[in-house]
């Protein structure tokens, strides 16, 4: 079974269901999600993937931020959109040889024009963007492995975020961990990230258990 799929919490028969609706990906995405089975890479997979195109399209998204590049799976996903509304997808990625994945993935999907790779440390690049171009971006998207980049770059990518735009964040319901009485670091940071989003007053949040859980977040203000 896939990488991408065996990270669900929905029943089998359900993901199967689910996954059956999908339309056909274009080569570009099929091979990272051949890569990621054969090579156990993490990937948001085509459920997350058309999920984030669409909150991205809904919105208009022009100008979208990404947390984590990886293989630029989910990067191709947000940057289409990107690109078809004239704007660019800014991705970030402190692993050299996957932004050259990444890199070559853009260029694949025909939209390396439309994509900013920052290789560096999201610490130092998220708060550099908030404070730059603050209530710039349509569309914020999170996911990366240091689980505790969730919390600590939550109030810049609100910031970064015009009124209007979406917070995005993949491994929500972290393998189903946060609901039960795990007390692992990973587990517990995902429990704080998301308590911090549903108690921000500027955003309107939603929990979608679809995979490993996606929370999103409409902002409402400034403050």
């Amino acid at each position: 079974m896939p990488t991408f799929e065996s990270r669900g919490i929905t029943v089998e028969p359900v993901e199967k269901y689910l996954y059956g609706l999908l339309r056909p990906r274009d080569d570009a995405l099929t091979f990272l999600e051949k890569d990621a089975e054969k090579n156990d890479v993490p990937i948001v997979g085509p459920m997350v993937g058309n999920f984030l195109s669409l909150i991205a399209t809904s919105c208009r998204a022009k100008n979208i931020l990404e947390v984590g590049t990886a293989t630029g799976y989910s990067g191709i996903w947000l940057g289409r959109v990107a690109k078809q509304n004239g704007g660019k997808l800014t991705t970030i990625e402190a692993d050299p040889s996957r932004v050259k994945i990444a890199s070559k993935s853009f260029r694949d999907a025909g939209i390396a024009d439309a994509i900013e790779i920052l290789t560096g440390d999201a610490r130092k690049e998220v708060p550099r963007i908030a404070k730059s171009s603050a209530g710039k971006f349509d569309v914020a998207f999170i996911d990366v492995g240091d689980k505790s980049l969730y919390v600590d770059l939550l109030e810049d990518c609100v910031k970064a975020l015009r009124v209007g735009g979406f917070l995005v964040a993949d491994n929500a319901l972290w393998k189903g961990f946060v609901a039960s009485s795990a007390r692992d670091r990973d587990t517990a940071t995902i429990q704080e990230f998301n308590k911090k989003v549903y108690a921000d007053d500027r955003l309107l949040p939603s929990l979608v258990p679809l995979r490993d859980g996606v929370i999103v977040a409409l902002k409402l203000k400034e403050k």
